[in-house]
């Protein structure tokens, strides 16, 4: 019997195993067949048109005076007086006295040049009036009479030298006075009153303020596009290229407009570029369209566009949609990428211009896409309909609504909160807005807000009670630590102690068995039996006293 169970039992369970193995096969659920849906990339486009346009030229440069001097001393003395304006920036009017030199070693020159040109008048008087006489005598000889024709021209001539010099100085005593030969503005002024200069020193430089001036660089594709005078025939006959000026000043954009009005006379050997120079009349000029805007004065730094050569059939394409410097993605009627190659005429700074490769209403995709293959399947949205995140209003209730309410996170330990004073006119200036605030309110709204404020008072009044400090116990002194027995000490506890000890210092005192209370003294005991010492106590909030470390506890037993 024991051998027909121990047959029997193993080949009966495997049956059963098998029947349950049926079962589960045969109860299992259908599996449900989803379709897989693949959802195509979202591109951005722009439908371009071929249009008839002028194409801008970008590049910057440097504002330059269009007229600037070096003023040199050409006699010498002592500066008697300078201009209020002679100084640096300081702005003068045409004809202004501008610097003031004494005159008196030239008063001098002047007076003695008058006497020399007396004297040379009243010798060439006397030599007239000889020639004169002697022709008149008879049986002269030609040879006399020469004579004295010469001795007239040498005196007529000594004359004229002496009027010469008198002029001579005459202008050097002018030249005492410098004055302004336009409207201007002083770049650098070198000189005080009292100083002494000498003929070629230089005393300032001064420039005029009725043109400035750009040198603009431009490559030979930019050049291509610009119709610079090259020629002085071309600058008397052909339309001067516009120009367009911008600066930042303050956070804002200024613009000035100008012409280009010639090019300098050959190519940069540092850069291979050609510069050209663009003219802006008045400058100094404020502008009312543009409010606010600053002179465009000599050093500033900007950006110019110029207005190129007009193209029949261009397309203008944002530059970002540019792949591989001449390839565009476009979208055809199928909604499926295909690729482009295009013929560029000029990379803008925002804009590529293009000649061939595209037709009108061709969509142009702008978005950057990380894989691209031709034929690829995508959703498409336009250039205009783009989703901006949108930023949150700003509330200006000091109550917010209700689902806006927060609790304050719970003060630490070290936090100190200075109370207002109620009688401060802004707190309560703040308290009447926020009870019109709280009048203008619903029901349900302010019955939300009382139930907040009652729940805040409450954890107050929590928050008093568990900080309020409690009457801490006598430090007890054990009769152990009376008879002298030693405490373990850590090591570092023990170094100190040591330390203590070398120095010798005087007989402590018995303290009294009625030690007066220490409010933060607290005797050293082990951290599990402070812990279960302390009661339990009951309250959301919950304070933690921080002790120091056992060391410096035992450092100071």
């Amino acid at each position: 019997m024991t051998k027909a169970l121990k047959f029997i039992l193993p080949i009966a369970a495997i049956v059963v195993g098998l029947a349950v193995s049926v079962l589960l096969f045969v109860s299992r659920p259908e599996v449900e067949h989803k379709p897989l849906n693949i959802k195509s990339p979202l591109v951005t486009i722009t439908e371009v048109q071929a249009k008839s346009k002028s194409i801008p030229v970008f590049t910057r440069g440097t504002v330059t005076p269009g007229t600037e001097i070096q003023l040199m001393s050409e006699v010498s003395g002592q500066v008697l007086e300078l201009s209020p304006n002679f100084a640096n920036g300081g702005f003068f009017r045409k004809g202004e006295m501008l610097i003031k030199i004494d005159p008196i070693e030239y008063e001098v020159n002047i007076k003695r040049a008058e006497a020399s040109k007396a004297q040379a008048y009243q010798a060439m008087l006397q030599a007239e009036a000889e020639r004169k006489a002697r022709s008149r005598v008879k049986n002269n000889s030609s040879n006399r009479l020469a004579n004295y024709e010469i001795q007239y021209q040498q005196a007529k001539a000594q004359y004229d030298a002496a009027v010469a010099e008198l002029e001579a100085v005459k202008l050097q005593r002018d030249r005492t006075t410098i004055t302004a030969p336009f409207d201007g503005r002083v770049r650098l002024a070198t000189l005080n009153i009292g100083q002494y200069v000498r003929p070629g020193q230089q005393m300032g430089a001064i420039y005029a303020v009725d043109v400035a001036e750009v040198r603009l660089p431009l490559s030979d594709r930019q050049l291509s596009l610009v119709d610079v005078p090259m020629r002085f025939q071309d600058a008397l006959d052909q339309p001067l290229p516009e120009v367009t000026l911008t600066e930042k000043f303050a956070g804002r954009t200024y613009t000035w407009k100008g012409k280009v009005v010639r090019a300098e006379g050959g190519v940069d050997e540092r850069n291979r570029l050609l510069y050209v120079v663009a003219q802006v009349r008045d400058p100094y000029s404020a502008d009312p369209n543009q409010p606010g805007r600053p002179e465009l004065v000599a050093g500033s730094f900007v950006e110019a566009t110029i207005d190129g050569r007009r193209f029949e059939r261009v397309f203008e394409v944002p530059r970002k949609a540019l792949r591989n410097s001449s390839q565009l993605w476009v979208v055809d009627e199928n909604s499926q990428l295909r690729e482009r190659e295009v013929a560029i005429i000029y990379k803008g700074k925002d804009s590529i211009y293009i000649s061939s490769g595209l037709e009108n209403g061709d969509r142009v995709v702008l978005s950057q896409m990380d894989i691209a293959v031709d034929g690829m399947t995508v959703r498409t949205k336009l250039e205009d309909n783009y989703e901006y995140e949108v930023e949150p209003d700003k509330n200006d209730n000091i109550f917010g609504s209700a689902a806006k309410t927060s609790t304050p996170p719970a003060a630490s330990q070290n936090t100190i909160i200075e109370a207002k004073d109620l009688n401060d006119p802004r707190v309560r200036q703040m308290a009447e807005k926020a009870r019109e605030a709280f009048e203008g309110l619903d029901d349900e709204q302010k019955n939300q807000i009382q139930e907040s404020a009652q729940g805040l008072m409450q954890q107050a009044q929590k928050l008093q009670a568990a900080i309020t400090p409690k009457a801490q116990p006598k430090a007890e002194i054990k009769p152990e630590q009376e008879a002298g027995k030693q405490v373990e000490m850590s090591p570092l506890a023990a170094q100190i102690a040591a330390d203590m000890e070398s120095q010798d210092p005087p007989a402590a005192e018995p303290i009294p068995e009625s030690a007066p209370e220490q409010p933060r003294s607290v005797p050293a005991v082990p951290a599990q039996q402070s812990n279960a010492a302390s009661p339990a106590r009951g309250g959301k909030i919950t304070i933690s006293i921080v002790s120091a470390p056992e060391p410096l506890v035992e450092a100071v037993q």
